[in-house]
């Protein structure tokens, strides 16, 4: 082996010296970092809820923003007042309540505006989007 073969072999065989035998070399594919938790409920909430409602403080949308809605009262969101009715300031917004409105918006508020949005049956994905919603909200940026 001579010329410009010997010399791209004598690169593999060095970058690999170099990078160690687990590393990935060109034209083989690098498998993607793992999501985080972090990650799987922004994907979550971004897939079943962003269209309509946001993350970020005071970003109302067609629903109101649901930063910091983790504990706080239901329809208090300071500049927001197109709330379904039924959602009165007696109604925490705790796991157990997020996860049956997410669930099923009419069995908490039957006169909810939250439509055509029919409720998500998936119970890993509620989870998933109620941790999001619980996360600091310096981290989110929906």
């Amino acid at each position: 082996m001579s010329g410009p073969k010997k010399r791209s072999t004598l690169r593999v065989v060095a970058a690999l010296a170099i990078l160690g035998p687990g590393s990935a070399m060109a034209g083989e594919s690098t498998p993607a970092p793992s999501a985080t938790a972090d990650d799987a409920g922004q994907i979550a909430f971004n897939t079943h809820c962003r269209n309509c409602h946001s993350v970020k403080q005071d970003d109302h949308r067609l629903g109101p923003s649901l930063h910091g809605i983790f504990g706080a009262k239901a329809g208090q969101a300071k500049g927001y007042a197109n709330y379904s009715g039924g959602l009165t300031p007696d109604i925490t917004w705790d796991e157990a309540t997020l996860d049956k409105f997410i669930a099923d918006p009419k069995a908490l508020a039957s006169n909810t505006t939250m439509t055509p949005y029919p409720g998500l049956p998936d119970a890993s994905q509620r989870k998933l989007i109620i941790d999001y919603l619980k996360a600091p909200a310096q981290k989110k940026d929906s």
